[in-house]
């Protein structure tokens, strides 16, 4: 899974790795699938901007019970 944030500071979770569209400021699920991303609160992750060359790549973890 990835994280990548759009020029308007919002933060997206997607299952593959998404594409960069310099052009319109955001990053493009490789399928265009609305169910392949999810827009997440954008104060997690504030390492993460536009301006990185590469979506930052995550795991999900399990909690312990």
């Amino acid at each position: 899974m990835y994280v990548a944030r759009d020029r308007d500071g919002d933060l997206y979770l997607y299952r593959e790795q998404p594409v960069k569209n310099d052009k319109w400021g955001t990053w493009q699920a490789g399928h265009n699938d609305s169910h392949d991303f999810y827009k997440i609160d954008s104060s997690l992750f504030p390492e993460v901007s536009l301006e990185d060359e590469e979506p930052t790549e995550v795991e999900l973890v399990k909690k312990g019970e």
